[in-house]
């Protein structure tokens, strides 16, 4: 029998979880010391609480461990004639750790953070996703946006 997963929004309790899935998500270059996981941990607490109300992050908890994560980001878009309060999400860094992948988790955290969405009344919501994560996304009703376009800095030459 499979232990029970719980999809919940993450708390300042789940900081260093929060931290360990990015990291494992993103490894860095060198290992890092107990003080630096604890700071990263820390700076993640503050982000969202900078601004609560434009970051959700989504935990996936099974007992005391965090498993999986999901986040979304929410931009205030220039008014329009009558629609002054026009919102943009994006959504970010979904992470299951390896073990507890094809459990359809990954699934649960994006609807749970598109059901923020609707709560919020955002109009739209976008995602950059890999070949492997696509599908989920897909699953979710995030179909493909051919014109959208990109700038990076790194690319123009100027950095």
């Amino acid at each position: 029998m499979e232990p029970e997963v719980d999809i919940r929004v993450a708390t300042p309790a789940d900081a260093a979880g929060l931290a360990e899935l990015k990291l494992a998500m993103s490894p860095p270059s060198a290992p890092l010391a107990d003080w630096e996981r604890a700071l990263f941990a820390h700076d993640l607490v503050s982000w969202i609480a900078v601004d609560p109300d434009s970051r959700v992050c989504l935990v996936a908890v099974v007992g005391d461990q965090v498993i999986g994560m999901a986040w979304l980001v929410v931009f205030s878009r220039a008014p329009n004639i009558g629609a002054l309060r026009r919102l943009t999400g994006d959504v970010q860094s979904v992470f299951v750790r390896p073990e507890f992948r094809g459990r359809g988790i990954a699934g649960r955290l994006v609807d749970g953070l598109l059901d923020a969405a609707r709560a919020r009344d955002i109009g739209r919501v976008s995602v950059s996703s890999n070949e492997n994560g696509a599908s989920v996304y897909r699953r979710a009703g995030f179909e493909e946006a051919p014109l959208l376009l990109e700038w990076r800095a790194e690319r123009d030459g100027s950095h």
